[in-house]
């Protein structure tokens, strides 16, 4: 069963996904944990997130500095807040 909570969730979670267009890319991606560097594959990004292919799992809330593959990103790195993680990819929002 749905808590209201979910329901608003699920909603925004929608709202922002149509309010910020997701772009498909294909290429290399690092970032790291307190504890160590990772790489993945970038699939998507936009406005708000990024989506990547990953070979470990995160923990939802985890925050990861990420280094953008775009050729004139600024900043160069960010820092974002894992939303989701199924073993396979990732979701991850910028933190502002």
């Amino acid at each position: 069963m749905k808590t209201p909570a979910t329901d608003i969730r699920t909603s925004m979670d929608s709202f922002e996904r149509r309010l910020h267009g997701r772009k498909p890319f294909a290429g290399a991606i690092f970032f790291a944990s307190s504890k160590r560097i990772y790489e993945g594959a970038l699939l998507n990004y936009s406005r708000s997130g990024l989506a990547i292919r990953v070979s470990e799992r995160f923990v939802g809330g985890e925050i990861l500095i990420v280094a953008l593959p775009f050729e004139k990103a600024a900043p160069p790195k960010c820092k974002a807040r894992v939303v989701w993680c199924n073993g396979k990819e990732l979701g991850v929002k910028f933190v502002r």
